[in-house]
């Protein structure tokens, strides 16, 4: 039976994600890594195809096997490396990729280059003479080889110890130095293909060119990146629950913004680092909640098929096309993996002065496992398959350089990554840190007290009482009331740390399942778990949490624009909405904390950890409670709208979840409600436009000025269509002592605190009068362009001013308004 290449590339597909499933399936409760005996299974196939066993009615497997073996180095890069890249950039903890990012950056670039020249100023001194390698092969080798493809490590560290700092270090600098990687590869490879193709010694181009084409190269790739990242952000943006929309095009993202950098030769794999790192961050709150999770494990099903593919490819690669009758190659090989190995712990050391001092630290520990964990898989291979496939080169050369990369991929795979636990065992990194550990084990315990409360109704039911419940416990696992661990061996110090580490943790769950029940908007989700992200970074911190609510208020850079009429009506619209914002956050704030109160006593070690604890919740409850008192005091028809705007928001939401039960009851069929859930959603995004400031804006917020009154209904429709209105936040000065002014202004909304100097019998007394809506404010600008008063926002105050020139003008015309000034100016002069 013979087949057309489609189908046997098809063929293949089929039985990589056969074999993956059948070895995933067999691994379960081994300390085996997944990747490494994929990749022994990959090789095993090979060596079997190598010795003609696949014939006659196995011939198909055959023929596969082949095509597959010369597979072209571009397609293999292009193919596997933007979604590998893509999926761990994207579950990566953003907060902590940038906490160390100059720890990553420090590896991925100076410390890479260190790598790249050390190795090859080994490998000019192993290889045989008469292969006649020159310097340049020697660099270009030495960069194919140094990117690193921690897969193995990384998931082994998920599986056994939860590190997330580590596990963030290691995966950050595989990412980026497989950039770097990829860029001096092809500066070396360049300089290689000049060199044969002239006959002659090509020489590279001075240290200056070459470190200014490697920061274009990666700076363009990053820009490629933010350009189609935002793109990309702002269309998801617009698009409201719709998953096949939102899937594909982060897969077309991915892969086109590859395609594209790589067709401009700048750096692809920075290009989507940066796309996936928008998407993760900024792009979070920007996909529908609904979609959020099935993007995730979307994503993660298609590394895991891109894994199983590329390790049994490997594996098959290796097998069939890497010459294996030359010992002098096997001799470097075997020395190029103790050089490698070598060079990465000295590169690392060299480095481990800054490491410690920068990012979040390091330790022996740590860098033990950097080290060890520096194996070589995909990237390297690939870059190695191009060398092969060139059609400059020699043969030999390609055959060489495939061989040797082959042979340290495998071995790093199989030695390393086949020995990582025994290592993490070995520094007591297999297992969670003691402190975190005993937040487990107090979560533990309260699962096991509700069991037992569960077990006397169950031991009294009709139907269970007659069951062996003390096989029942074992197997249960429910443990006597008192088997509780102790902790009494760590720190109280560590306890501390991991205990609000813990309800931290806890707290920004809760802001994305605010998010997902589509009761906390965007912004705000953004901006709470960015606060907790901060209070994350170091020592932890329940309390203080001051710079939440900075949202509040406009930045000082735009007060001198409140002069001009155009621009403060684009304040106060701005304004408004930061008001609107600011309520979002602080309700989704109190709810957080409500929630975080309930874990206190659960995972507490202590009973004055969780007094501190509770002390702390309860005073960023009540600042926050003040911060709403003032705005709703201020703006009620403000909290109303938005109070309704979650209220209708909740309601929806309630309506999606029970036409999705009688959906699953099938009290109705799938097009009927798939009808009413459009409706749903229909509504849910036109309620996502619908503006707060509109709305407030539609009352007015004038508030009666007493003082026009007995005027002229013409006067006064004058008087208001000259009026300027102006918001500002709690604390601000609105207008210093003996400032110019030449408007007068009118409380609307808020109370002022009206500050001055008064002489009595020789002494100087400061005089503070709180003034509210109504009462007017400047007068004494009418006389002189002055202000000899101290204005100070008491509460967020909206003024209606009233520019004087214009109001003289309407004096001279109207003499009752002239009277009702002068009045007024009698009482300020009292």
């Amino acid at each position: 039976m013979s087949f057309a290449v489609g189908l046997q590339v098809l063929l293949f597909v089929i039985l990589a994600l056969i074999t993956g499933a059948i070895v995933r399936h067999g691994l379960k409760g081994t300390q085996i890594p997944y990747t490494v005996a994929l990749l022994m299974l990959g090789i095993g196939f090979g060596l079997l195809h190598r010795a003609d066993l696949f014939t006659d009615n196995l011939s198909v497997i055959g023929s596969s096997l082949s095509l597959i073996s010369e597979i072209d180095a571009h397609l293999f890069l292009f193919l596997f490396l933007p979604t590998l890249i893509f999926e761990s950039a994207f579950a990566m903890e953003v907060h902590l990729f940038r906490r160390m990012f100059t720890q990553i950056a420090t590896l991925a670039v100076p410390g890479l280059m260190l790598a790249i020249w050390l190795t090859a100023e080994l490998i000019n001194v192993l290889v045989p003479s008469h292969w006649g390698w020159t310097w340049a092969i020697c660099l270009m080798f030495g960069a194919l080889i140094s990117a690193t493809d921690p897969v193995a490590v990384v998931a082994l560290l998920k599986e056994v110890s939860s590190r997330k700092r580590l596990e963030t270090l290691i995966e950050g600098e595989s990412l980026l130095n497989d950039g770097t990687a990829i860029v001096f590869f092809s500066l070396f490879y360049a300089w290689v293909i000049a060199s044969a193709s002239s006959g002659s010694a090509a020489t590279l181009a001075p240290p200056w060119e070459v470190v200014l084409q490697f920061l274009i190269v990666v700076l363009v790739g990053l820009v490629i990146g933010l350009i189609m990242g935002w793109l990309c952000v702002l269309w998801i943006d617009r698009v409201f629950n719709d998953p096949m929309i939102e899937i594909s095009l982060t897969i077309a993202a991915a892969y086109s913004v590859f395609f594209i950098a790589e067709t401009f030769h700048v750096s692809g794999v920075v290009a989507v680092v940066t796309l996936a790192i928008i998407f993760a961050s900024v792009g979070r709150t920007r996909i529908s909640p609904e979609v959020a999770d099935f993007l995730h494990h979307f994503w993660e099903m298609m590394a895991y098929m891109a894994n199983t593919i590329i390790f049994l490819l490997v594996g098959i690669l290796v097998a069939i096309r890497v010459p294996l009758n030359d010992l002098d190659a096997w001799q470097a090989l075997f020395l190029l993996y103790l050089g490698i190995l070598i060079i990465r712990a000295f590169s690392i050391t060299v480095f481990m002065p800054v490491l410690k001092r920068i990012g979040i630290g390091i330790n022996f520990q740590k860098s033990a496992v950097l080290c060890w964990g520096g194996l070589r898989g995909a990237v390297s291979l690939a870059l190695a398959l191009t060398v092969a496939a060139s059609d400059v080169l020699p043969k030999e050369l390609g055959d060489r350089v495939l061989f040797l990369t082959a042979g340290i991929v495998v071995l790093t795979i199989v030695i390393n990554g086949g020995t990582m636990g025994a290592l993490l065992k070995l520094l007591g990194l297999n297992s969670l840190p003691p402190a975190k550990q005993a937040t487990v084990d107090k979560a533990k315990n309260k699962v096991n007290l509700a069991l037992h409360d569960l077990l006397p109704d169950m031991m009294s039911n009709e139907f269970l009482k007659g069951a062996d419940w003390t096989s029942v416990k074992q197997s249960a696992q429910i443990k006597a009331l008192n088997e509780v661990e102790d902790s009494s061996e760590v720190s109280q110090e560590e306890l501390d740390t991991a205990y609000k580490r813990r309800l931290l943790e806890t707290e920004r769950k809760h802001y994305w399942t605010q998010f997902e029940q589509g009761v906390l908007g965007k912004q705000a989700t953004n901006r709470l778990v960015e606060a907790v992200e901060r209070a994350l970074d170091g020592e932890p911190k329940i309390e203080d949490r001051e710079k939440l609510f900075s949202v509040w208020q406009l930045p000082a850079w735009l007060e001198p624009f409140r002069a001009y009429s155009w621009s403060n009506k684009l304040l106060l619209k701005l304004y408004f909405s930061k008001l609107a914002l600011g309520y979002d956050i602080a309700r989704g704030f109190i709810q957080a904390q409500e929630t975080l109160e309930s874990h206190i006593d659960t995972l507490a070690h202590s009973p004055a950890a969780a007094a501190a604890v509770r002390s702390a919740v309860q005073a960023n409850k009540q600042l926050t409670i003040e911060r709403i008192q003032d705005l709703y005091t201020s703006f009620p028809e403000i909290i109303q709208a938005l109070q309704s705007q979650s209220a209708t928001r909740l309601l929806l939401n309630r309506e999606r979840a029970i036409i999705k039960e009688q959906l699953k009851q099938a009290v109705l069929d799938k097009p009927e409600a798939q009808r009413l859930l459009d409706d749903v959603e229909h509504r849910m995004a036109a309620l996502q436009k619908v503006s707060i400031f509109n709305k407030s804006r539609e009352q007015k917020l004038k508030a009666e000025i007493s003082w026009l009154k007995d005027l002229k209904s013409q006067t006064r429709e004058k008087i208001s269509a000259l009026t300027e209105v102006s918001v500002y936040e709690t604390g601000q000065v609105i207008c210093a002592e003996n400032q110019q002014i030449n408007k007068i202004g009118v409380v609307s909304r808020g109370s002022i605190a009206e500050k001055f100097k008064q002489t009595e019998n020789g002494h100087i007394n400061k005089v503070h009068i709180s003034k509210g809506p109504g009462e007017t404010i400047g007068v004494l600008a009418l006389l002189a362009n002055q202000n000899a008063i101290e204005y100070v926002s008491e509460t967020p105050v909206e003024i209606m001013w009233l520019p004087c020139e214009k109001l003289k003008a309407l004096m001279a015309d109207d003499p009752d308004l002239t009277r009702v000034m002068c009045k007024l100016l009698a009482n300020y002069s009292s």
